[in-house]
């Protein structure tokens, strides 16, 4: 049996641009990171895609500003397929990271129902899949986060 499904990572949405000194451009290329999931959306759907697999660093930092995380919800939202994603070394999990934030939380509950963070290295089971993540959840770890797969 096949199952479709759309792989990314590194949206880096509230990316600050600071390279970039016109900030009428920064704004633009900020809303682009975000506009980019619809067309991802737009993709999964011409690929009939099962779901969609965020591999790291959705967010620029792991302090992501309450607007930034709402657009980001309202967008994952607005899909129609399950999103899983993984913390990477930008937006790292862990303890009193953004993705426990009671605010993520709400917005993610209220806007994106369809999303689910990965924060423990465990599988998960699907419908036709399993997925092994191995979430980061410091920003730099001495260790394999793929260790566990291994025992």
């Amino acid at each position: 049996m096949e199952t479709a499904f759309i792989h990314t990572a590194d949206w880096q949405l509230g990316k600050p641009f600071a390279g970039v000194s016109d900030p009428q451009k920064r704004a633009l290329l900020q809303n682009e990171r975000i506009e980019v999931i619809h067309r991802i959306g737009a993709a999964a759907r011409e690929h009939q895609a099962k779901f969609l697999l965020v591999a790291g660093d959705l967010f620029d930092s792991p302090a992501a500003d309450k607007p930034t995380v709402s657009a980001a919800c309202s967008a994952i939202g607005s899909l129609e397929i399950p999103v899983y994603a993984i913390p990477g070394n930008h937006d790292h999990g862990g303890p009193g990271s953004l993705w426990e934030q009671d605010f993520f939380l709400r917005e993610r509950d209220q806007l994106a129902p369809n999303f689910q963070i990965l924060l423990k290295p465990e599988p998960v089971e699907l419908e036709d899949v399993v997925l092994f993540p191995c979430p980061l959840l410091r920003r730099h770890d001495l260790g394999a986060p793929t260790a566990w797969l291994r025992e």
